[in-house]
């Protein structure tokens, strides 16, 4: 089976292509995504292999939620309409959260929720894997629920770098893989995707500038 494999210093994208029985057009590839070893997107099952396997979702979609994590991540929570419902929302899951950080909602897979919640100069990444939840991997049990803090610039550079290298590496490889597994793709949407994230890539350089200087202060 063909995998795509992108790691950066804290982020592991894995994605599987080819046709598979339980997918759909519109999540069509097995991905695990892993931050700092947490299984963020992923599941395990004793009777499938008792292995760490994908959960069936759009790639795209997965790497852009991260992406929209750091952007929400860098508002300050007057910019954010939906925070407050965002904090609510984590609360729920049982994480604790600031009253008053900018907070951000995610759903990348099925089931896989993060918040991304910035405090000073880190981020914390509070996930709910509920794939994970149910599984009856011993290595895994426990594991679908945490938080992981991680500087801000370092969350920021890999996000970017493994999003940047699926664009331009891979996304034209794994759309023509959906469309001669499930007859659709979505390459009409590559020049947007780009342009998004060259415009990302420009704004962040001028951004981690700024607080290099902010911290050297």
């Amino acid at each position: 089976m063909e995998k795509i494999v992108i790691k950066g210093k804290h982020i592991y994208f894995e994605v599987a292509l080819g046709w598979f029985k339980e997918a759909e057009v519109y999540d069509p590839f097995p991905v695990i995504l892993l931050f700092d070893e947490h299984v963020l997107v992923g599941q395990c099952w004793t009777p499938k292999g008792g292995k760490l396997q994908g959960t069936c979702t759009d790639p795209l979609i997965v790497l852009d939620g991260l992406v929209w994590g750091l952007d929400g991540a860098l508002l300050e929570p007057d910019e954010q309409g939906g925070c407050n419902r965002h904090r609510e929302m984590a609360r729920e899951y049982g994480f604790n959260v600031a009253n008053d950080t900018p907070i951000y909602r995610s759903v990348l897979a099925m089931q896989s929720y993060v918040f991304f919640e910035r405090i000073g100069d880190s981020v914390k990444i509070h996930y709910y894997n509920g794939l994970l939840e149910g599984t009856d991997c011993p290595e895994y049990k426990g594991k679908h629920k945490g938080t992981i803090e991680v500087p801000l610039i370092e969350f920021g550079e890999d996000v970017l770098r493994v999003f940047g290298e699926y664009l331009e590496r891979h996304y034209k490889r794994v759309e023509k893989v959906r469309q001669e597994a499930y007859g659709y793709n979505r390459m009409d949407e590559y020049k947007l995707y780009l342009k998004q994230y060259l415009e990302d890539l420009e704004d962040w350089k001028t951004l981690k500038e700024k607080l290099k200087v902010s911290k050297n202060k």
